[in-house]
């Protein structure tokens, strides 16, 4: 399965926050070709817990699926920014919480066959509230949900944010929720 080849190359689409490529693969002698979307840059997003066990959610409009859905505070990483800073810049951002400590919970790409993007899920707490700082345009609402209430709606299946559900269940398999 290791001998796949890239022939052949094309953007058909490049943007800042997206790519559509064109590959020609090769194997055992037949060529296809294969169209995927690639993120220029990678995603960030935060389980921020309070010391009153709260989740920092956020609540917002999401286009694609013409919903208002619950998800994580998070965002692109900046040029040059590793994925710790870029949660805590984010998590700041988003919900106005600034964290006293931040760690790597673990990182998946959600569509590996149509998209080449990594999405770095973090756990912070020491939570100190410094004030939101939203990006122009970005309209959102921090949600403060109890982390066993979050984790029961995951479990129910009423949360559809991959992220959400990952970054909780990963909390909660390390410990990390009350």
């Amino acid at each position: 399965m290791d001998d796949y080849r890239i022939v052949e190359s094309q953007y058909l689409f490049d943007h800042p926050r997206v790519r559509i490529i064109k590959d020609m693969l090769e194997r055992n002698g037949r060529r296809w070709p294969y169209l995927y979307l690639e993120s220029p840059v990678d995603a960030v997003t935060c389980v921020a817990l309070t010391a009153e066990s709260c989740l920092a959610l956020t609540r917002q409009y999401r286009h694609p699926l013409r919903a208002v859905l619950l998800d994580l505070p998070g965002g692109h990483m900046g040029p040059g920014e590793t994925p710790e800073h870029a949660a805590a810049r984010e998590l700041e951002e988003e919900t106005g919480f600034r964290a006293g400590r931040i760690e790597l919970l673990g990182r998946y790409n959600p569509f590996p066959g149509s998209l080449r993007a990594t999405m770095h899920i973090h756990f912070a707490t020491d939570l100190t509230q410094v004030g939101q700082r939203l990006d122009d345009g970005e309209e959102l609402e921090v949600v403060l949900m109890p982390a066993a209430e979050a984790l029961q709606r995951v479990l129910r299946g009423e949360i559809i944010d991959g992220s959400l559900q990952m970054g909780v269940l990963m909390a909660a398999q390390k410990g990390y929720l009350p």
